[in-house]
């Protein structure tokens, strides 16, 4: 059960340093803003405003569901390969003439699928997190690509189709569809968190497994509930990405960073890897930060393998951090390990 002190459910409240990292980001981002805003042209514009929010909708998407399996005390390195299936089996139903509704509840039937498998190998077969994820991610990619696309990297897919443009498209002017669907999920995921008796039952397994279990609760259920949330929320930003660029690329998966940004975003937003704490806001607080930095160090021309490293830098340090202001106890130490 939850330890005395420890944060209420989706609140996003705690006291003294823990939640150092959300304020010391949360500054960042605003001072980077505005040196931005300062020094480049074009910055501090409403259309480039618009452009931030749909560039990082598909972001924001993937860090609500790894957030909550963090949250758990879990991992899910197969969020990206999830993603890819999910808008590889909606790109191809719809490119052979199958209807959206169809081709959209076979995909959700799909990541249904995938996130019970991984909760089944991590909840009962007890495989840790990280090795079943990465197993069910390599799983994924080598079926699609060699079994459906016969070892092509792209799936182009219609951009005439009318659900395809419409997932491109805006609902109202100036407020497109993928901000929409990126607001339904973080909406979502507040309601999982704070509203829901699953809500606390992810917090009481990220504070202390062992101690929720032996309290009775329900934990290798909402192990599943945690994963299918995930896998759904993957099938989200995959629709978005796919539909955005018009085709689904498998080197997402392979040669991308996607996943590593995602982390960057949990963690940043002051959300500890030993799980047990965390919102919606503090997902928030990483995106933000995250868009604000591609987007201003794309307008400045700085190189991708540049960004990477920076990323990667600030990544670096913000798990050091994370560390010293999460410190492992008798407690942490024996329980819940990745």
């Amino acid at each position: 059960m939850a330890r005395t002190g420890t944060a209420m459910p989706g609140l996003g409240k705690g006291t003294g340093r823990k939640n150092m990292l959300e304020r010391v980001v949360a500054i960042v981002t605003l001072a980077l803003a505005i040196v931005f805003a300062m020094t480049i042209d074009g910055f501090a514009t409403l259309g480039n405003f618009r452009v931030i929010l749909s560039n990082s909708a598909s972001l924001a998407v993937l860090s609500c569901g790894m957030a909550v399996v963090i949250i758990s005390r879990g991992l899910d390195l197969s969020l990206i390969a999830q993603m890819i299936a999910g808008a590889t089996i909606f790109g191809i139903l719809i490119t052979n003439g199958v209807p959206a509704p169809a081709a959209l509840f076979v995909a959700i039937v799909a990541m249904i699928v995938i996130g019970i498998l991984n909760a089944w190998l991590i909840a009962y077969v007890e495989i840790p997190a990280m090795l079943a994820t990465l197993a069910s991610a390599m799983l994924l990619v080598g079926l699609l690509r060699f079994a459906i696309l016969r070892g092509e990297f792209l799936l182009l897919l219609p951009k005439s189709d009318p659900t395809v443009a419409f997932l491109a498209g805006d609902i109202l002017p100036g407020l497109s569809v993928p901000v929409v669907l990126m607001i339904a999920t973080l909406a979502a995921s507040w309601f999982l968190l704070a509203r829901s008796t699953a809500g606390k039952i992810i917090y009481a397994m990220g504070d202390n497994f062992q101690a929720a279990r032996l309290a009775g609760l329900p934990v290798r259920t909402t192990l599943v509930v945690v994963y299918v949330f995930a896998g759904l929320t993957a099938l989200v930003a995959g629709l978005i990405m796919a539909a955005a660029s018009g085709a689904v690329d498998f080197r997402t998966v392979t040669n991308g960073t996607l996943l590593f940004d995602v982390i960057l975003v949990v963690v940043l937003g002051g959300i500890p890897l030993r799980g047990g704490r965390g919102s919606v806001r503090n997902i928030l607080v990483g995106v933000a930060l995250i868009a604000i930095m591609r987007n201003g160090m794309t307008l400045m021309n700085v190189t991708t393998q540049t960004q990477d490293m920076l990323k990667g830098l600030v990544l670096l340090t913000a798990i050091v951090t994370d560390n010293y202001l999460n410190p492992r106890d008798a407690e942490t130490d024996t329980v819940g390990d990745l």
